[in-house]
Order: structure tokens, then sequence, then C-alpha cells
């Protein structure tokens, strides 16, 4: 619950800030244990680096100290070397020299109430450590201590394979504590400086970055309805932002050319519809004025238009289903052979007014039995009536309408062809839009043009084929072809 309501809190954040966060989380915690991990480091350099200097100091002493015959020392003035440099100030060492019983043999230095431990060192002497180191902190008891913390080496006198006489040497870490005071300070203020700079860094950056997202957000606001023509801009950079901008502009694109066929549709809707309506009102007009013995033949022709008007309306229903996608479809297996013999006696009354043949050959490519399809069985006898239809329309009297169904492997095909004057060259590439119709053939031909553009629609919804070409002789084949099951 606690982790769900810190994701809301950050979910209300903007991209550019939510960005800059992740960013700055991330490289902060990357700096701060990459930095944690070299101080550590620097810290054990140093304590070894001091230990070296103080094993070196311990032999110098242990050199300069003579052991009497009867076990009596002596500490002469220290013999050191002039030219080196110890990680502590000569003159503030303590030192003694401690038997293996406890007895303090010897010392230099004022302890006061210090008593350094010994009885470990002595065992991990005699387990056979050259030397042993411990740091001393909070030292109260050492008068006028020179640091907060002392650094103790036992070192072994004698050679003995037990040693008995231990030498001990505590020195103030001062150099040491110094130092790594000033480096936790440049850690403590540099990394929140460091992450400060990388913030800002990180809003600038993330700025930059979405500045072109922005750009795209500002242009699409900009454009309407009467401005589908523009376009986001596209950035240079190839990355995501380059791809959605292209899926934007293509979007548009799809948006303006339905908008157009919308803006076309509409046009030519009104101008099919209003041409039946205009007629029907001047026979109307007509009748007024003519005697009433030729009331028939204006009924009649009235009629007409009003079965016009009907067609017209049933072809733009049927187009808003096919527009409405694949959810308005009743799929079923489909024997397509079957449903051409259904089909057929419907184009048989405009094929006969034409005194037009149709014929119709049935061909199977592979050994294996017909083929069955899956569509919705209204829409796809709406496609075959309207292609052949169409052909019989376009054909010149007395000629034969061919229609030829293959069987194929993965496909069953639909073959129609005509002996009319064929597809205008220019017209070809927009023979399946709605109220596409040759001007020439206007006038001769009935229909609205929209019996191949809804059998296009038709074909798309059943993710199948439909298309037109002109034979090399003269005449149209439409071709049909859709995926077997």
């Amino acid at each position: 619950m606690f982790l769900k309501r810190i994701y809301n809190f950050f979910s209300s954040f903007s991209i550019r800030l939510r960005l800059s966060l992740i960013f700055v989380l991330i490289f902060g915690a990357t700096t701060i244990f990459f930095n944690m991990f070299l101080f550590k480091a620097m810290i054990d350099t140093l304590q070894q680096d001091f230990d070296d200097a103080l094993f070196n100091y311990s032999v110098d002493v242990s050199e300069g100290i003579e052991i009497g015959v009867k076990g009596d020392l002596s500490f002469p003035p220290l013999r050191l070397d002039h030219g080196k440099i110890l990680p502590f100030p000569l003159g503030t060492a303590l030192i003694q020299v401690r038997h293996s019983s406890g007895a303090v043999l010897a010392r230099v230095g004022n302890f006061g109430e210090f008593n350094p431990p010994y009885k470990k060192d002595f065992e991990r002497i005699w387990a056979g450590e050259e030397a042993t180191y411990r740091t001393i902190e909070h030292i109260r008891n050492i008068p006028s201590a020179e640091a907060d913390s002392y650094r103790l080496i036992s070192f072994p006198l004698d050679n003995a394979a037990k040693p008995q006489l231990l030498l001990q040497i505590a020195v103030p870490m001062t150099l040491m504590e110094t130092q790594i005071s000033q480096r936790l300070t440049l850690l403590q203020v540099g990394i929140p400086f460091v992450l400060l700079i990388a913030t800002l860094g990180g809003l600038f950056l993330s700025a930059r970055a979405l500045n072109p997202l922005k750009n795209m957000i500002n242009t699409a606001k900009e454009i309407k309805a009467s401005e589908l023509s523009q376009r986001v801009p596209i950035p240079n950079a190839n990355d995501e932002i380059k791809t959605l901008a292209l899926t934007l502009n293509e979007m548009l694109d799809r948006i303006q050319q339905a908008f157009q066929s919308q803006e076309r549709f509409v046009a030519d809707a009104s101008h099919q519809l209003l041409t039946p309506l205009t007629i029907m009102r001047g026979e109307l007009e007509l009748l007024q004025k003519t005697e009433k013995k030729d009331i028939d033949q204006f009924i009649k022709s009235g009629l007409q238009e009003v079965d016009n008007l009907s067609s017209i309306v049933q072809e733009m229903l049927l187009l808003a289903r096919v527009d409405a996608g694949i959810g308005a479809l009743n799929m079923q297996e489909i024997a397509l052979d079957e449903l051409i013999f259904e089909v057929l006696p419907r184009c048989e009354k405009l094929a006969s007014s034409k005194n037009i043949k149709i014929k119709l050959n049935i061909n199977n490519e592979t050994s294996e039995d017909r083929k069955m399809v899956r569509g919705d069985n209204d829409l796809l006898q709406n496609l075959v009536t309207n292609v052949i239809e169409n052909a019989i329309k376009y054909s010149p009297n007395g000629e034969v309408v061919t229609v030829t169904l293959v069987w194929k492997e993965d496909v069953t095909e639909l073959i129609v062809d005509d002996n009319g004057p064929g597809i205008p060259e220019e017209l070809l590439p927009f023979i399946f839009e709605r109220f596409s119709r040759g001007s020439n053939m206007e006038t001769r031909v009935k229909g609205f043009g929209l019996g191949l553009a809804i059998a296009q629609k038709i074909a798309i919804l059943h993710e199948a084929k439909l298309t037109a070409q002109n034979h090399s002789g003269h005449g149209a084949r439409f071709s049909f072809e859709i995926k077997n099951i």
C-alpha cells in the first residue's frame, strides 16, 4: 500500500521531472557507493602506510635498546635517520618494554594512567606474527594527548622461539585523522554539489530531449478539420520520438484521406440522391399541366425513380455496415460454387435484357475435393452479384460474360471476364472508389458507382483480394481471391 502511494505520487510528476529524478537517483547511488568504496580503500592505504612507518620506527627503536646480562635495559638516545618522514611528530611517541608476566621494565614518555593491553599481543606473536597493531580511541588517561586516537604496535625484542619481551610504542594518529577528516569533508560537500549539478543537468538535458515532443504537441493542437494537411515536425535523431512523429504523420495521412473520402462521399451521395428527386419533381410539375389520361405513365416513371432512391439508400446502408468492421460480420463456412449458383439467377434478368449469356466454368487445380472458405454469406453474395452485374452492364448486347471458379491449394479464385470497352487507364486506380464511374459511361450505363466500392470493402473485411485489369484485346477482368479453410 505504501509503495503504491509512492508510485501514484511520482506518477503525478511530468515525464521530464521523472526522467531527471531517475537519472539523479541512479547517478547519486552509483556515486555514493563508488566514493564509499574509494574512501574505504583510501583509509586502508593510509593505515597500511602508517603501520609500515610505525614498524620501521619500532625497528630503529629496538636497535637502540641494550639488554644487559642481568636483563637490565637502557634507552640511549635514538639514532634515527633524519631523512625519514614519519606520519606522526617525533617526541610524542610513548615507548615501553613489557615482560610476558605483565611487568613494565622500562618506559619513555608521559604515560600517565595509560596502560596499553599486552596479553593478546603476546599470544599473537607467539603464534608467529611479526608484530601486532591496534588502534586505541578516545584516550583520556594520557596527559596532554596529541590526538583522539593512538596507534599501538607491539614488537618482540628477543629472538627466542617464544619471545618474553615486547616493545610497545603508541603514537598519535594526528596526521592520519587530519587526512581522513579532510577527505570526509570533501565528500560531504562534494557529493551534494555533484548531485545538484547532476539534477540541473538532468532537467536541462531532459528538456532538450523532450523538446521535439513538445513541438509535436503544439503542432497537433493547431491541427483542425480545415487544416488536416499540417504534419508534426520530424526530429533529426533516429530515436523513438522520430518513430512516434512518423507514426503520427501516417495516422494524420489516413485521417486526411478518410476525411476527404467522406467529403467526396457526401458530395457524390447528395448529387446521386438529388438527380432522381429532381426528375420526380419535374414530372410531378408536368403532371399538374397534363390531362389525367397520361397519369399512368407519370406514376410508372415516378416509381422507377423511387426504386433508384431505394437502391441508393440500400447500398449506402450496406456501406455503413461494411464500414462498421468485422464485428458486423456473420462468419460461417461457405462453398463458393453454391454461392455462385444462388447469385446467377438474380443476374439473369439483367443479362436477358441485353441478350447476354453467362458462362460458368469450374476448375480444380488440385486432386483434392472442392475447397471451403469462411465469410459472411450475405456480403459475399453482394460482392459476387456486383462484380457480375458490372460486367453485364458494360458488355455490348449479345456478348458473353464468363465466370470462372478456380480451386487452388491455398485460395479460391473467382474470375469474371467481359467483352466491354475495358477500363480507361487513367481511371483504373480509382475504379473501387465510391461513386467512381467513367464520364463517358454515365449516360449509357445505369448505376450509382457504389457496387465496386462495396465489393472492395467486403473483400478487405474478409482479408481477401479484389483486383481489376484490362484484357490485351478488349474487355475487363475482375479477380477475387479468398483463403481456403
